[in-house]
């Protein structure tokens, strides 16, 4: 193993991202100002990832060099950082173990992934730098950039205990990702939160994807999900490269996200979705009925600890089509005990069955993973 891994590997359980304020200590003020002018910097509840790798999807094909930094991995921490250029990842860590010791700092695992990416840009020839926020906005580890250029895909409930209990208070915190926006493209489809957008930013640049869509004949209403993100990073691509023609919409089924409603099997059908709050597992389930045909589903289900699962659960459980297959097993990273969801759902009166992650591959029914990206991973591993 090599030293970056063995150092990495080190921080697995040190989850705590508490060191933003010293962050950016770790670059020059011309750093700071490349990563804010060429950063792209996309924040959101749901859809972060796609439309990001959809954006990144459309630089590669014209040409345009780039750097993508999204979260979680699957499988290997490598999947968060791609680009264009080779990274060779040990070529950093001298630099990071510097700083923590020049600062008597310990970084979390995503800020040591986070600078490493923003190190990997800045000594490449890329030319842009997209950039997936984690759980917040203002005070989270991304919000360094300071980003020009900012994607916001939709307002959402979830991680209430960080963010409030409010869409008004979640978007507060998802908006202020920077200080320094110039140029906002907008997925958010609700008229009173976009009202609140404008009063917050206090910017005049605004490019709206209901607005795209309108212009382009485009019914918002009916998109799915995925399709929306993928019209987001159109909009974005074709306002920031104007002189460029724009990718044609028949390219979205050209892009595999993994772990992102990804069919691994179609006889028995199984799903793997990394849905882990209830706007994104209602969107799943939603297009699981409106792309097949089955009178039952299998839902095998795990959560990380902190997640709503109540409000999952309780959806889930209303629609008589699914069975739910609560994985009893600690299998994932910061998994919520079974006890925990089956204590819950016993007290509901709501009929489920305790299995293993491996029984979801011998399972016979057609079936969908959903809950977690690290439960998505897990399997991987296993398979």
């Amino acid at each position: 193993m090599r030293k970056f891994e063995k150092y990495l590997d080190l921080k697995i359980n040190q989850v705590r991202n508490k060191n933003l304020i010293y962050l950016d200590n770790i670059f020059t003020q011309a750093e700071l100002s490349r990563l804010r002018n060429s950063s792209i910097a996309v924040v959101g509840t749901n859809g972060k990832t796609s439309t990001a790798m959809f954006l990144k999807n459309f630089m590669d094909r014209n040409n345009i060099s780039s750097l993508l930094f999204t979260s979680p991995h699957l499988v290997s921490y490598k999947e968060r950082i791609e680009s264009s250029v080779e990274i060779e990842f040990d070529d950093f860590y001298d630099q990071i173990k510097f700083f923590e010791n020049k600062h008597n700092l310990e970084l979390g695992y995503f800020e040591t992934l986070f600078l490493v990416s923003c190190l990997a840009f800045l000594n490449s020839s890329n030319e842009y730098f997209i950039c997936e926020a984690g759980i917040g906005g203002k005070l989270d580890t991304t919000s360094i950039l300071q980003a020009k250029n900012v994607v916001l895909t939709n307002i959402g409930f979830d991680h209430t205990e960080l963010l409030g209990d409010t869409l008004d208070s979640i978007l507060k915190q998802k908006i202020h990702i920077s200080n320094s926006i110039e140029n906002l493209f907008n997925g958010v489809l609700n008229t009173e939160l976009n009202e609140l957008i404008e009063k917050y930013t206090h910017i005049d640049k605004f490019y709206y994807l209901s607005q795209y869509c309108q212009l382009n004949n485009i019914n918002v209403e009916k998109l799915a999900f995925n399709e929306k993100n993928y019209l987001l990073a159109l909009t974005t691509f074709s306002t920031m490269f104007k002189e460029l023609s724009e990718p044609n919409i028949d390219l979205l089924s050209e892009v595999n996200i993994p772990g992102r409603f990804e069919i691994i099997q179609n006889n028995p059908l199984k799903i793997l979705d990394g849905a882990h709050n209830l706007d994104g597992v209602k969107e799943s389930v939603e297009k699981l009925f409106s792309e097949y045909e089955y009178p039952k589903y299998d839902v095998f289900v795990g959560f990380k600890v902190g997640k709503s699962y109540k409000e999952i659960l309780e959806y889930l459980s209303s629609i008589d089509s699914l069975e739910i297959k609560l994985i009893e097993e600690n299998s994932f990273f910061l998994q919520e005990s079974h006890e925990t969801l089956s204590n819950y759902l016993k007290q509901n009166n709501t009929k489920f069955q305790k299995v293993n992650l491996d029984y979801f591959s011998d399972n016979k029914n057609p079936s969908i993973l959903l809950g977690s990206l690290y439960l998505i991973g897990e399997y991987k591993k296993r398979n």
